[in-house]
This record gives C-alpha cells, sequence and structure tokens, in this order.
C-alpha cells in the first residue's frame, strides 16, 4: 500500500514540476481543448514563475465556470444572494496548481456591484476553492 502512496506523491510533483515549466499562455491553450487564445500577447521572456499574469479571454467557458463557483460557494459560506452576471478580468498564479484573480459582476439587491475574488485550482486532483471574496472597494482600500 505504502508503494502506491510514494507512486502518487512522485506523479503529483512530476505535474507540478511540468506546469511550472509551461509557460502560462501554453496552458490555457490546452486546457482550451490545444485552441491557441488568438488575445494572447505574453513572450515567453515576459512569463515569471509564480508571478500573476492575464488570461486569455473572459469569454473562455472554464473561466466563467471558475467564477461562477466562486460566486456560489461564497453564497454558501456567507448566506447571500448574489448572482453572477459576467466575468470583467481574469488573471492567474502557478503555484500548486493554479490561483486564479477574479474581477466578477453580480447582482447584489437589483444593483450591479464588483467583487474581486481568488480561486486556487488543481486539475489533477479534481480540487478548486475559494480562498477570497470580497467588495472591489474593499479590496482596493486594503492594498
Amino acid at each position: 500500500m505504502r508503494k502506491y502512496r510514494v507512486a502518487g506523491l512522485v506523479l503529483a510533483a512530476l505535474l507540478v514540476l511540468h506546469a511550472l515549466a509551461t509557460p502560462s499562455s501554453q496552458a490555457e491553450a490546452h486546457r482550451a481543448g490545444g485552441e491557441k487564445m488568438a488575445d494572447t500577447a505574453i513572450d515567453d521572456e515576459d512569463l515569471i514563475t509564480g508571478g500573476i499574469m492575464p488570461v486569455g479571454s473572459v469569454n473562455d467557458l472554464n473561466l466563467i465556470d471558475l467564477a461562477r463557483f466562486a460566486v456560489t460557494e461564497h453564497n454558501k459560506k456567507a448566506n447571500a444572494l448574489l448572482e453572477y452576471e459576467k466575468l470583467v478580468k481574469v488573471k492567474q498564479q502557478v503555484v500548486q496548481g493554479t490561483m486564479y484573480y477574479f474581477t466578477i459582476e453580480v447582482k447584489e439587491g437589483g444593483a450591479n456591484k464588483l467583487y474581486e475574488a481568488k480561486v486556487w485550482e488543481m486539475l489533477w486532483l479534481d480540487f478548486k476553492e475559494l480562498q477570497e471574496f470580497k467588495p472591489v472597494e474593499e479590496a482596493s482600500s486594503n492594498a
């Protein structure tokens, strides 16, 4: 049984190393089914391992699903009734997996408001977790 755990850890380590070695624009293209994102103009020399970088398109269905997940998780945790409207901006950071930084427009009590959310995802483990969710005003005043 122990050898299976060790093999799993070795596989996870190899996947992390591969993710760190893969430029983020290529990783997003792979995630989108092999299609190269036309509006991603990041040269390899602009990539910083662990740095926060812009991501493809706010129309990417995978990113929209993650943004909706962030709103749903926030609603559960805060007993809130925010309604997802649209994804405004997204950046990513390669960590053990990917940390996404979203700016999301939501409907709150009939008014549209902006929130910032951080979602951590590890695709190989089918794991995603909402790390942070706060109004843009609160986020910018703490910066």
